[in-house]
């Protein structure tokens, strides 16, 4: 038996037996009904590694202790052998309780209720009987007139077990939902990144096919033989490099394929994703910004990776640009044959000096104050290369020193729509 095993059992013997605490006592102070049995019929449910006779059986001698020296330690009424024989017959209710939970088979009766509720309240009602007629010998309990309460407290505990039962499994299953969507989340994320990326190995794959051209070329022009051969082996090494390109790119390519072909995203399910990311972020870096976003025209698309990352890389630069207090508030409709997107915030601006080199890679204006590093300015170039070149459409700002600044990116409808 296993540490976590020995762990769950101690649990589950130790908060039923405190559980037993809470009771009350119909027929005498000797006789008991008590929430111990909920609580033991939920952690059976829901541990089912555990042997549910094991289980009974710890609880059935614990129980009978436990009560026997709590009763003696505060009464001393009777001598300690005495107290304990007096609750010995508990130990007959948990023993019997265990054993019809485990020929009924209860753990797996969940899917009926109907059923789960009758066979446990047999459970309960069964033991509850065996425990009085026990007791019925040595105190004053009339069995056979107790029997009706018996078995309308073993319907009522049966009743609470199932509702609390379908509580603890709604708020479970709601969690774990929650938990799988803030997966899905990362994961989106994740892969719209890896898809930016994508772009830009196919983009350096043309340029080392250009390299390569040009120093064979350059091999063809040479006359002396030295040389000639050294040009010729930096044109095989690039050919090379191509060759790994290309199966770097196929690779993650295929990979990114197969767990999208039949996927497709709605504008606002994008924009609900990219906000909850947003939100993140915005926390993350302590400033009091207020997120909002308004679709006009709702559509489908399969081509969502792109979109994905244009958004967040904008979004992010948004963030950036706000100091501490102020709004980003994302936009969408369509014009005519194409369907625009803004980003809009109101942080410190652009530079109308700046306004020509935005788009250029390497260019920034984001230093961090305590490392001295500079960003590596890729983020906007990033954006203008995926907008012109995967969707052929294109990126425009407005701006302003101290004014709002909004990028608006326009996208023919045929290049982004869901195609079937």
């Amino acid at each position: 038996m296993g540490k976590k095993r020995l762990e769950n059992i101690f649990a589950i013997c130790m908060i039923t037996v405190f559980m037993g605490q809470v009771y009350f006592t119909p027929f005498s102070q000797w006789f008991r009904f008590s929430l111990a049995v909920v609580v033991l019929s939920l952690l059976l449910i829901h541990f089912k590694d555990v042997s549910i006779m094991f289980v009974s059986t710890c609880i059935a001698i614990l129980m009978f202790l436990f009560r026997g020296l709590v009763h003696f330690i505060a009464y001393h009424e009777m001598s300690l052998l005495e107290t304990l024989v007096r609750y010995l017959p508990v130990t007959i209710f948990y023993l019997t309780f265990g054993l019809f939970f485990e020929i009924f088979n209860i753990r797996n009766r969940l899917k009926n209720p109907m059923t789960f509720i009758l066979y446990l309240w047999i459970c309960d009602s069964v033991g509850n009987m065996a425990e009085a007629f026990l007791r019925s010998f040595r105190t004053n309990i009339y069995f056979e007139k107790e029997i009706l309460t018996i078995i309308l407290v073993g319907f009522v505990r049966s009743l609470i077990t199932f509702f609390i039962n379908k509580i603890i499994l709604y708020y479970k299953n709601t969690y774990e939902r929650g938990q799988k969507e803030n997966k899905f989340r990362e994961l989106l994320l994740f892969n719209a990144r890896l898809k930016t990326e994508l772009f830009f190995l196919r983009k350096s794959m043309v340029d080392i096919e250009d390299m390569m051209e040009k120093s064979y070329q350059l091999y063809k022009r040479l006359q002396e033989p030295e040389l000639k051969n050294q040009a010729l082996y930096i044109s095989r090494n690039i050919h090379e490099i191509k060759k790994d390109y290309l199966r770097v790119v196929l690779g993650i390519e295929e990979t990114l394929s197969e767990g999208s072909k039949s996927m497709f995203m709605s504008v606002e399910e994008i924009f609900k994703i990219i906000e909850d990311n947003t939100q993140k972020l915005i926390n993350i870096s302590n400033k009091n910004i207020s997120l909002k976003h308004v679709v006009k025209d709702n559509f489908y698309t399969n081509d969502f990776y792109p979109l994905i990352s244009i958004l967040n890389n904008l979004i992010i630069n948004s963030i950036d640009a706000i100091e501490l207090m102020g709004e980003i508030i994302i936009e969408e409709e369509r014009i005519g044959e194409s369907y625009i997107f803004k980003i809009t915030d109101n942080g410190i601006g652009i530079e109308e000096d700046d306004i020509d080199l935005i788009f250029e890679p390497g260019f920034t204006t984001k230093i961090d104050t305590v490392t001295g590093k500079m960003s590596t300015g890729i983020g906007l170039s990033h954006v203008k290369y995926i907008v012109e070149n995967h969707y052929e459409g294109n990126i425009i700002v407005k701006y302003g020193k101290g004014e709002n600044t909004t990028f608006q990116i326009t996208i023919p409808a045929v290049k982004i729509e869901m195609r079937k």
